[in-house]
């Protein structure tokens, strides 16, 4: 009895180590994720590459991996959605600035909020909200808050903050009555993209006219079973289906990234860390 015992807790031991050491791989690996957008309103094809949910995370010294399968790819357009830092107990930043200086002295960067960026207001760390935006757009960053901006051949891109009531844990809280109308004016003439952070509103944003959304916020559902579906949100929804991949909603489509970083459930399993390329395409030729 003893031996059969001692055999179980070494199959749990030996068990625990392995699915420990597959979180660490994943955490400091990524892939590179391809989606194929093609859309009558789209008048010349686009590469983007979008990133999300870094958490201060470095891919190499100096994020050089990363920085080297951005170069490869050779973006037209870099979008951020948001949860580049971190800001909790202590505010992590100093992986972030350095690779966004870089980013922005090649590319055009357009970078929109995450609840992280949004905790600074909060200022309980000596770089308050202001100062961190007026950074960014030092370096020829486009900062969407609440606001939009036109990038040429029809495209607009849209940068949504939700408030911190709706990052609130362990339940959902419907957006307010007319919140993307009063913050966003959707031209249904464009070819509109929308950086929200959290996928939770997909019909919202659906409803509001855009045609693509990019979210990220849930990590990618910490542990990821099959069919998509995440056995742990950031905000504590379990067994949910929102938290990777291409989903489509009447004629929006949205796109979860599984983010580049973690921060206080410092788990990925079947949950690797996404670099995610858009390549988006008229259906008549350039």
């Amino acid at each position: 009895m003893k031996n059969i015992f001692s055999k179980i807790i070494g199959l749990g031991a030996v068990g625990c180590t392995t699915l420990l050491l597959r979180s660490f791989y994943e955490r400091k690996k990524f892939k590179v994720v391809h989606y194929n957008i093609t859309a009558d309103k789209i008048s010349r094809s686009k590469k983007i590459v979008f990133l999300t949910d870094l958490h201060n995370n470095s891919f190499g010294k100096n994020n050089k991996k990363l920085l080297a399968a951005i170069d490869k790819i050779s973006p037209d357009l870099i979008l951020i959605g948001g949860d580049m830092i971190t800001v909790k107990d202590k505010l992590g930043i100093e992986n972030v600035l350095p690779l966004l200086k870089r980013l922005s002295n090649k590319y055009t960067c357009i970078y929109a909020n995450g609840n992280h960026e949004q905790r600074l207001v909060e200022n309980k760390f000596g770089l308050n909200y202001h100062m961190y935006r007026r950074i960014l757009e030092s370096m020829g960053i486009v900062y969407l808050s609440d606001s939009s901006i036109d990038v040429g051949d029809n495209i607009c891109i849209h940068g949504l903050d939700l408030e911190k009531k709706y990052y609130l844990r362990r339940f959902k809280k419907p957006l307010d009555k007319g919140y993307i109308k009063e913050r966003l004016h959707i031209d249904k003439s464009h070819y509109n993209i929308l950086l929200a952070h959290s996928p939770l509103f997909i019909k919202d944003y659906a409803k509001c006219g855009v045609d693509l959304t990019l979210c990220g916020h849930f990590h990618g559902g910490t542990v990821r079973l099959p069919y998509g579906i995440g056995v742990m949100t950031p905000q504590f929804h379990f067994f949910c289906r929102l938290v990777v991949g291409m989903k489509r909603f009447g004629e929006m489509v949205e796109i979860i990234g599984a983010g580049l970083g973690t921060h206080s459930i410092n788990i990925r399993l079947n949950d690797m860390s996404e670099l995610i390329v858009i390549n988006l395409k008229g259906r008549k030729r350039d």
